[in-house]
């Protein structure tokens, strides 16, 4: 190696050191605000010169804010990251290209001046990236952009700041400078006259250049400086071409950690060519940082194993939902969804569906009440349970559903209890009323806990409890039912009023706004009595098609999902073809849709010829769940009413007058909803 090699002034290149935050927060960036954009971000990273390791540039969650500041005893970095949709992008991108694109940037702030009033400019970087949030993998590749300028000659050994001549006074002028301009600034020391003075680069004047040592935050380790002097001395050529073929002296600030800088690296250096920075298309840069095998290419980390499993799970959960926000449906709002605490009324082959279809939308609230055990007929159909559920014969439905939950969705918070149901025509004998009084008060803690009200239980007298208490509560509900090759599914009509828009009127389509839509007791002019007596075995089970349990439950929850989704959330109104007014077909495809499509009432399906019609009925004032008097009775007696209501049925009729209206009427319409009196099978 010759001599003239041997002066050349090394420099040490930066190391990049990326926290796994900063690839939590890309993630959550990536998926909540950029989705499909590519555009570059603007970012922060910071780097300190107090008992520094290699020469590190660190980043972290707090790099996509720019305003944040840098942790105490560091100084900034301004950056850029570009994030790729594919790999594909990710490896076509001229790479050359995009480093030139960013010198440019460098030497537009050099040429305008800008770095003078703000030098963290000069610690520049940009990080090309793509993120694989599938599989929690990133790719990456870090640049440090460095017009290429002629090499800085090393004049003499390199010397500590304790070994100059009155370094004391060095250190006293240092003192002087706040912390946040000590990335770059200027020493004047005038020796014979005994002055040491610190300035910011703002006060450059190249007629002193003999008594200017220039200073910077040094993060480097070595005998030789950090990367970031060569766009340290790449300014000052620019700003002072006078410079070129001087003797120039740079000091390399280093504190120990006890804060001391006696170690700090002073070089005196010499610039022999000149060099025109004022055309950068001319210009040449340098700055990729080199892999981990000492090559030029790019990095690769998985943060799988570094994320807590529950936040892992969270993540993965949540992906397909904020995917669609990407492209398919930018407005859902799944705040709404991960908010609305669900509470549901049977843990059977519906509850179960339902509560596994909730979990996929992301709602993370889910109570069961339900007092039967897992038996063998049910994890074949009944999902959240398994054959070994079954052998226990001591696990109970809501409680094992609940955890089973917990285990698919860490995050979700859910809850079981085991409790019966009181129904009117359920007689209620003294050794279960104190047991009686107690499963109520859960059962109306729970309701008023809870937002929306899933009826999916057994019968249809078990209903009745949850639809009085939903309507009291003005809580949303929302019922599934099912009969061998068919399904009803509805939500109920709200009793919470408020002022605004009844709805559109359109030629030939009925509406009815959402407080007067009808419930799941509407269309009847019967109280619901017990409808397991004097009943065999298949008539008190639901015998059904095994596929309509679970066609029916998704329609629920998309029902509860679109119904969070529309601006009147549960006052949304209905609309129905109405007959003889046009063609019901053409008024039937003008009715109004909300984010996720139409809001029905009522959803009535037939497998036997895998058709749906979508009913709407209005309330019933002489309704035996939610009409005026009922309402009024349970708020004025309490369980008092509901223990009347137990004892007979016909308590029911008798208080809202559907008693007067038989005895008036010797022919009476029952409407027999035996097609849909069950909708779950008996716990058997």
């Amino acid at each position: 190696m010759s001599a003239e090699k041997e002066t050349i002034l090394q420099f040490a290149p930066w190391e990049s050191f990326v926290s796994p935050t900063f690839w939590h927060k890309l993630a959550e960036l990536k998926l909540d605000h950029d989705r499909l954009s590519d555009s570059k971000r603007s970012i922060a990273g910071h780097y300190t010169n107090r008992n520094a390791s290699g020469c590190l540039l660190e980043v972290d969650y707090t790099a996509y804010n720019r305003t944040t500041q840098p942790p105490k005893f560091s100084h900034s970095a301004i950056g850029t990251i570009y994030n790729k949709n594919t790999i594909e992008e990710f490896k076509a991108l001229d790479k050359q290209q995009l480093l030139a694109d960013e010198g440019k940037e460098l030497l537009a702030h050099m040429n305008s001046g800008e770095v003078l009033r703000d030098p963290s400019l000069l610690a520049r970087f940009f990080v090309l990236s793509f993120a694989d949030l599938k599989c929690h993998s990133y790719y990456y590749w870090f640049a440090f952009p460095c017009p290429l300028t002629p090499t800085l000659k090393l004049q003499g050994a390199v010397q500590r700041l304790r070994d100059l001549p009155c370094s004391r006074n060095y250190i006293e002028a240092l003192k002087s400078l706040p912390a946040e301009s000590q990335n770059f600034f200027i020493i004047y020391a005038n020796e014979e006259q005994k002055v040491f003075e610190a300035r910011s680069l703002s006060c450059l004047d190249e007629k002193d250049v003999e008594h200017y040592y220039f200073g910077f935050a040094d993060p480097s380790e070595y005998e030789h400086p950090a990367w970031l002097m060569r766009n340290y001395s790449a300014l000052l050529f620019q700003q002072c071409p006078s410079f070129v073929g001087k003797s120039l002296k740079f000091l390399g600030l280093r504190y120990n950690q006890q804060m001391q800088v006696d170690d700090s690296r002073v070089w005196q250096v010499i610039q022999t060519e000149a060099s025109d920075l004022s055309k950068p298309g001319e210009v040449k840069f340098v700055g990729w940082e080199l892999n981990k095998n000492g090559k030029m290419g790019p990095r690769m980390v998985c943060m799988r194993d570094s994320m807590d499993p529950a936040k892992l799970a969270e993540n993965s959960v949540n992906l397909n939902l904020k995917l669609m926000k990407w492209r398919l449906v930018p407005d859902l709002n799944l705040e709404a969804i991960s908010q609305t605490k669900c509470l549901l009324f049977g843990a059977g082959t519906l509850g179960c569906a339902v509560a596994r279809n909730l979990l996929s939308w992301g709602f993370k609230h889910i109570t069961l009440l339900d007092s039967g055990k897992v038996g063998f007929s049910n994890p074949v159909r009944q999902n959240l349970y398994t054959h070994a559920d079954a052998m226990a014969g001591n696990r109970m439905k809501a409680t094992t559903a609940a955890q089973r939950l917990r285990e698919i969705n860490p995050s979700a918070v859910t809850a079981g209890h085991v409790l019966e149901i009181p129904m009117p025509g359920h007689t209620i004998g003294e050794s279960l009323f104190a047991q009686t009084e107690k499963h109520l008060e859960v059962i109306q803690q729970q309701v008023r806990d809870h937002d929306a009200l899933f009826l999916l239980t057994d019968s249809r007298e078990s209903r009745w409890l949850p639809t009085l208490l939903g309507a009291a509560n003005q809580k949303i509900v929302i019922n599934a039912a099912l009969g061998f090759d068919s399904y009803l599914v509805m939500r109920h009509g709200t009793t919470r009023e408020e002022a605004g828009d009844s709805g559109q009127q359109i030629e030939g389509l009925k509406c009815i706004n959402g407080d007067q839509l009808g419930c799941y007791f509407c269309n009847d002019v019967t109280a619901p009595r017990n409808s397991l007596k004097d009943r065999t075995l298949d008539q008190q089970c639901t015998v059904t098609r095994p596929g309509v349990s679970n066609i029916a439950a998704s329609y629920a929850v998309e029902l509860l999902v679109a119904l969070l989704q529309h601006p009147r959330k549960e006052l949304a109104p209905a609309y129905y073809a109405q007959r003889g007014r046009g063609k019901s077909g053409e008024a039937a495809g003008k009715v109004p849709e909300g984010l996720l499509g139409i809001l029905p009432h009522s959803i009535r399906g037939m497998l036997c010829n895998y058709e749906n019609i979508l009913p709407a009925t209005q309330k019933f004032a002489q309704c035996i769940a939610c009409s005026a008097p009922v309402l009024n009775a349970y708020e004025k007696e309490g369980n008092a009413f509901l223990f009347k209501t137990f004892e007979t049925a016909k308590y029911l009729e008798d208080l809202t007058g559907i008693s007067e209206f038989k005895r008036l009427n010797s022919e009476i319409i029952d409407f027999d909803d035996a097609e849909f009196d069950m909708s779950e099978e008996d716990e058997d």
